[in-house]
């Protein structure tokens, strides 16, 4: 990237303003500050993605995206790194192009830099990665009669959906970069996708089973886990999958007046045949000020746990069988 200019006699217009070089109509314009020149441009660039970003963010985050951590019996909520990940990509795809057009030292010796896209340049950006999205869900699509597996065509169901969602953020976009305010639109209807996706949810027959529990309360919870996932139980005694969950703990110890329990959860998805087509499993610790309460601790974490595991795992199970 070419270095801008730098301008040191009189304040630029884009300091305060809209820049008459770089006008709003033509391009999408962020500017950053800092103490030295390298840094100002880092920033303004920086600030360009955020353009972006925000847009992409707020249609992508789902409740899978969202895990719930306890630790040293505190709960912490984090975002997902794939999502965060995802939306870096997408970001640095639309902004391909982006350069430092101006830059401007201050009489304090403060560095600024204004950073410029061309609004058609970064309106192909983005419709090529709506093309991107569109070629992979039609892909996606095609496909899905070909599965046998009922748990693989749930699978194919929710990621068209999550790339739609991604789709919808990127169309948003679109709509604000594009003067024309049309954008692209999609050729499928996502209450349609998800009507599919739930039917085909139903059509799964799936029955839970523990493998082992410590601490007493784990078939109740996995059936409430399946519920809440959108995964019925099976009624029948038809062949299909079977659901497991097992629990195991470690003897409490005391440290500092504190109990503590430790322990694994494990979660596994079998075929009719028996074959294991996933499992996974998860360490959790809980505390109390009296021993008495770990049990019941235990399974609230192991609750939290699989509400906000057991859909994204069967899923990764899906892809994987």
């Amino acid at each position: 990237m070419q270095s801008a200019p730098v301008v040191n006699a009189g304040q630029p217009d884009w300091i305060s303003g809209e820049s008459l070089s770089y006008p709003n109509v033509q391009y999408v314009v962020a500017s950053g500050s800092a103490s030295n020149a390298e840094q100002a441009k880092d920033r303004a660039l920086a600030n360009l993605s955020k353009v972006f970003e925000l847009h992409i963010r707020e249609s992508s985050t789902t409740r899978q995206d969202v895990q719930v951590v306890r630790q040293n019996g505190a709960e912490s909520v984090s975002k997902s790194q794939s999502l965060a990940q995802n939306v870096n990509i997408q970001t640095n795809k639309i902004i391909d192009g982006a350069r430092i057009a101006q830059q401007w030292q201050s009489p304090d010796l403060s560095h600024y830099a204004l950073a410029v896209l061309d609004r058609h340049q970064a309106g192909n950006n983005i419709r090529g990665e709506i093309a991107r999205l569109d070629e992979q869900a039609g892909f996606e699509l095609n496909s899905v009669e070909t599965k046998q597996n009922p748990l693989q065509k749930v699978a194919v169901y929710q990621r068209v959906l999550a790339s739609q969602n991604q789709r919808d953020a990127l169309q948003k976009t679109l709509k604000v970069i594009d003067l024309s305010g049309q954008g692209v639109e999609s050729r499928w209807n996502r209450a349609e996708l998800r009507a599919h996706l739930e039917a085909s949810l139903s059509a799964l027959n799936m029955k839970p089973e523990i493998l082992h529990d410590a601490v007493g309360g784990l078939d109740k919870v996995l059936r409430g886990a399946m519920s809440k996932s959108g995964f019925p139980e099976s009624t029948g005694t038809e062949n299909g999958y079977a659901l497991s969950a097992g629990l195991k703990v470690q003897s409490p110890i005391v440290s500092q007046g504190w109990h503590w329990l430790r322990g694994t959860l494990t979660l596994r998805l079998s075929s009719a045949e028996g074959q294991v087509l996933g499992n996974k499993t998860w360490p959790l610790k809980v505390s109390a000020s009296n021993k008495g309460e770990l049990n019941q601790r235990m399974i609230a974490s192991v609750e939290k746990k699989l509400n906000h595991e057991l859909k994204a795992s069967l899923m990764d199970f899906a892809s994987i069988e």
